[in-house]
């Protein structure tokens, strides 16, 4: 998720477990410890594009880290603010918790994210949540603020954060619930026009769990469409993308090329063009939502190979941007409520 929601989840979870006892100071630990997980990124400069994909939700977003971490900083936390009370083992609850949290709402975001380093570098996710929901930091921010604006003491200031962290947490299954109705529409609608596929990703649009993308992995072609809850109609239109990944065969085995087909997790589109070899990840999407005929891939990696282009040795990863103008936005809008 977006630092902001993650700001907001620790923010939250400190006032609801310590607030009471320490104040503001809870929730300021609990936005603190919610955030660390993400300065992997601090790493960055000093790795090469494999190692930062690799690196980037990986063993700070792992169990291992979690279970790890809690006691250390609950114990560096207590010894700032001994004077206050409260005990190394309710500090570590509060790392546990914040952490915790990061992880699970990561979890949902088709990034991916390796809760099971060091053991597995499986990146798992649910594909049910896209990277930025309103709906579902909207209450935890509410909740925040309306909670650190009461008496240390009120029951308004109890309430409020833990029923923000309710509302997003149910959220969160309201997303897998209507997950599993749009995987049914697209598994229903492609065998009905094509027959068997190999794979079916469904994955949430910009800023919504009511409009989806779905990805069919079948004969080294992916087919794409898009779903609105507001469709009357269920029998989607595919567009056939052909994965080309005879252009990526003899540098299977390179280092940089094994993390990307990783992290695609298969779903891919290679294609050569006058300034070199490119890998777009197709589950980040294109620039149109799909809407038009052609446009530009959120997710492309340039490979770069050695002096006698036999081997891949790093790949350059574009920054992903999505179309803002107001004809693309429109044309989303109105997708968006059902129209094709």
């Amino acid at each position: 998720m977006d630092s902001v929601t993650h700001i907001a989840m620790g923010a939250v979870i400190g006032e609801a477990q310590l607030g009471r006892k320490v104040g503001y100071k809870a929730a300021l630990w609990g936005t603190a410890l919610c955030t660390l997980p993400d300065l992997d990124v601090l790493l960055n400069p000093f790795l090469d594009s494999a190692r930062e994909l690799r690196v980037h939700r990986g063993f700070t977003h792992s169990f291992f880290f979690l279970f790890l971490a809690s006691p250390l900083l609950g114990w560096a936390i207590d010894k700032i603010h001994n004077h206050d009370e409260v005990g190394w083992k309710s500090w570590s609850l509060l790392a546990f918790w914040s952490i915790l949290s990061h992880i699970i709402i990561d979890i949902p975001t088709s990034y991916g994210t390796q809760i099971f380093e060091p053991f597995s570098s499986m990146n798992v996710t649910t594909d049910s949540l896209f990277i930025i929901d309103p709906f579902f930091t909207t209450p935890l921010i509410a909740g925040i603020i309306v909670a650190l604006t009461q008496h240390p003491q009120s029951r308004i200031r109890y309430w409020a954060s833990r029923l923000a962290i309710l509302s997003s947490f149910l959220y969160l299954f309201l997303g897998l619930g209507i997950k599993a109705h749009v995987h049914n529409v697209f598994d229903q609608s492609f065998t009905h026009q094509y027959g068997n596929y190999e794979r079916l990703k469904t994955i949430p649009g910009p800023f919504t769990t009511l409009m989806w993308m779905g990805y069919v992995d079948r004969n080294d072609s992916i087919y794409v469409s898009t779903y609105s809850l507001f469709d009357e109609d269920h029998n989607l239109e595919f567009q056939g993308i052909s994965k080309n990944s005879n252009l990526i065969e003899p540098y299977k085995t390179d280092p940089p090329v094994e993390v990307l087909l990783w992290f695609s997790m298969g779903y891919y589109k290679m294609e050569s063009r006058d300034d070199g070899l490119y890998l777009y990840d197709l589950r980040f999407g294109r620039s149109d939502f799909w809407l038009r005929d052609d446009a530009s891939y959120i997710w492309s990696n340039r490979m770069i190979f050695n002096e006698d282009s036999t081997e891949v040795v790093d790949f350059d990863r574009a920054i992903p941007i999505f179309d803002a103008t107001v004809d693309n936005q429109e044309q989303i809008w109105q997708r968006f409520w059902g129209e094709r």
